[in-house]
């Protein structure tokens, strides 16, 4: 295993100078290591694999690259077997205290020249063997082991990247945390921004990311926590911004009646997730029995399915939807019949959207041949009357309508029969059927009357007046005027027929026969 393949362990882009008695600093700005001092260097080559070099000063100055291969290797061993090499007891730099090669007591001594060393499991030959006394080859080992803190963020592994999710236009926060093998304490600081958000990090770890307004894709930050000793790591926080389509409708104004109506709903992006939207009616004039069933179709031929809460679960890269209405076609003429689609964001769009629509049943509907239940008046001939009798015509429209409407009779004698003829006040007779039965009322001439716009049977009695003169065969009409205000626009209705009636006073064996009958009466005897 090669110096520059740790994985583990480092003081990042740090430089460390051990020297003769094995006391540890880092390198200051400029300054030059004494002969006899060992440099130990940490370069963040990658997140994930830092380099460590070490050299010893000759006394010309010059440098003796040290060979830490075997020293990193018993690093290994002592991980595999489950040993944390910084709780070691023997693992220790001292000769005489744990701080380096100071005697830890005063006393009278005779140096031979050799240092009193901890016991500990690590080889250090091959590093005396370089040229380093066994308190710096120590000194170096313990360099190596106590490595920079490692990070740790929503249950990532430790030593990995941090990833997290947002939706567009959304904040998210969290809390960096890592570990320091000498409970130093430590700090964090922001080291690259983002490109496409703001982001504010807290000496505590603590940071919060926000988008860049209608941003979505990836972006990223790194943090640099530290333990004010020269150890530091690096941590990137991989955020995916979710994109948040908006979402809006389009459809027609008018409808014919039995047509359908087609609405689209626009996403101005595709998400990369299922989302949710809801759809509902509004009812204005319109009745439910009005309007048939709706079916959505995304841009890509897919059929959804429409809740009973009218939510709507949509796939995710679907840029539209179509929503097909049907409306229920009928023979009643109602008018313009107002309603609208509404759509609204439920979970992963945002935005809503609403319709207003009217279905008409005038003619006057989009495409080919449109619903038209607009009425005709029918107003039937009577039968002949025989004078002092009762005319009766039938009234009737080709089409229910749906509303009150106001008929007004008026007796037109501009045929031979005149008013004198005819019963003009409260002789005429209007009779009905409606949703409450039979309904009957008495009127005069010209009296307006309203009547529900789906009554059936409209029935109207004239009576004639009897009298003494042969006036022959009289003519007259019954004139009816329909007016009425339909639906919601309140279209004015304006029909008007006439049927027509003839008297007849010469009807053999009658009572009120009038045929005059000559009578020459003998005048009494004349003397002549």
């Amino acid at each position: 295993m090669g110096i520059g393949n740790l994985s583990l362990f480092g003081l990042a882009n740090a430089t460390i100078v051990i020297d003769v008695n094995g006391q540890i600093r880092e390198l200051a700005p400029g300054e030059i290591p004494l002969p006899g001092e060992v440099t130990v260097t940490v370069d963040n080559g990658g997140p994930d694999e830092p380099v460590i070099e070490a050299g010893l000063t000759n006394a010309d100055g010059g440098f003796t690259e040290l060979d830490l291969e075997g020293e990193i290797a018993q690093i290994f061993e002592q991980l595999e077997q489950g040993v944390d090499p910084t709780a070691n007891d023997d693992f220790a730099t001292a000769a005489g205290g744990a701080g380096g090669s100071s005697l830890g007591t005063s006393g009278t001594i005779e140096r031979d020249g050799s240092e009193t060393i901890a016991e500990t499991e690590f080889d250090t030959e091959a590093l005396e063997g370089q040229g380093l006394s066994e308190t710096q080859s120590l000194a170096l080992i313990d360099v190596i082991v106590n490595e920079a803190p490692f990070f740790s963020a929503f249950a990532a592994p430790i030593g990995e990247s941090i990833s997290v999710e947002t939706d567009e236009d959304t904040a998210i926060s969290g809390e960096l945390t890592a570990t320091d093998p000498d409970d130093d304490p430590l700090t964090f600081e922001l080291d690259t921004l983002p490109a496409n958000g703001v982001v504010t990090v807290g000496e505590d770890g603590s940071w919060e990311y926000t988008p860049n307004e209608n941003y979505d894709g990836d972006d990223s930050f790194t943090v640099t926590v530290s333990d004010g000793l020269g150890g530091t790591d690096i941590i990137t926080v991989d955020i995916v911004v979710n994109p948040i389509p908006e979402i809006s409708i389009t459809g027609p104004s008018v409808i014919g009646e039995g047509q359908d109506g087609e609405y689209t709903i626009s996403f101005d992006k595709a998400s990369d997730q299922d989302t949710t939207l809801n759809l509902s009616l509004g009812l204005e004039t319109a009745e439910d029995e009005d309007i048939g069933e709706a079916v959505v179709e995304t841009n890509t031929g897919e059929i959804l399915t429409i809740a009973e809460d009218g939510t709507v679960v949509v796939p995710a890269g679907v840029t539209s939807l179509s929503v097909v209405l049907s409306t229920i076609q009928d023979d009643v003429y109602e008018g313009s019949e107002s309603f609208s689609l509404n759509v609204e964001s439920v979970s992963g769009l945002v935005g809503s959207g609403s319709v207003d629509s009217s279905i008409v049943d005038d003619g006057s509907g989009p495409g080919e041949d449109p619903d038209d239940d607009r009425p005709t008046l029918i107003v039937s001939n009577s039968d002949d009357v025989t004078e002092g009798g009762s005319a009766v015509f039938g009234v009737e429209l080709s089409n229910d309508v749906d509303a009150v409407l106001d008929y007004t009779f008026t007796l037109n004698v501009d045929g031979s029969a005149e008013l004198a003829d005819l019963v003009a006040f409260n002789g005429i007779t209007v009779s009905y059927t409606d949703g409450d039965g039979v309904r009957e009322f008495i009127i005069s001439n010209g009296d307006t009357l309203p009547i529900p716009g789906d009554a059936s049977g409209i029935s109207v009695s004239v009576a004639t007046v009897n009298d003494d003169i042969f006036e022959g065969s009289e003519n007259f009409a019954l004139d009816v005027n329909v007016l009425g205000e339909i639906g919601e626009e309140l279209t004015e209705l304006n029909l008007n027929d006439s049927g027509s009636a003839i008297i007849v006073d010469d009807l053999d064996g009658e009572d009120n026969a009038d045929t005059p009958v000559l009578t020459v009466v003998s005048p009494d005897p004349v003397t002549e």
